[in-house]
């Protein structure tokens, strides 16, 4: 159930990420080139990254109000297997000169949140429990 979680909540997140991202560049850059290096340097190096820690933020918040603990482990593996997913996934159909529509985009950042915060919680699931050493000798205590 923890895996579910993380990766629901990995996915709306970056859904939401991506819905408010892209009209915030395309608002900033009104009026300019697309091509332009400022308006390319604003949306990715300003909106994006910022918008990416609040979206992070906000689910970080939804695990833990789904209470899997620790939630801390897997709220920093998330968004780091997601960004990595994510590059693998647009560097694939970048290199396959594909001209998919725009919902492409929407469907690898979800999928590859879901996957990657699915994958954190599946590492992290063991994180914080006893380390007593009784669960080897059979002693519940």
């Amino acid at each position: 159930m923890r895996v579910v979680t993380a990766a629901v909540a990995g996915a709306v997140c970056a859904a939401a990420w991506w819905m408010s991202f892209v009209p915030i560049g395309r608002a900033l850059c009104d009026g300019l080139s697309p091509d332009a290096l400022g308006c390319a340097g604003l949306v990715y190096l300003w909106v994006a990254p910022i918008s990416a820690v609040v979206w992070a933020v906000v689910a970080w918040a939804l695990l833990r109000l789904a209470r899997p603990r620790p939630v801390w482990p897997t709220a920093v593996l998330g968004p780091v297997g997601s960004f990595v997913l994510a590059l693998a996934g647009a560097l694939t159909i970048v290199g396959m000169r594909a001209r998919p529509p725009e919902i492409v985009g929407v469907l690898v950042v979800t999928i590859s949140a879901g996957v990657g915060y699915a994958l954190a919680a599946a590492v992290t699931a063991g994180y914080g429990g006893r380390r007593d050493g009784a669960e080897h000798r059979g002693q519940d205590g």
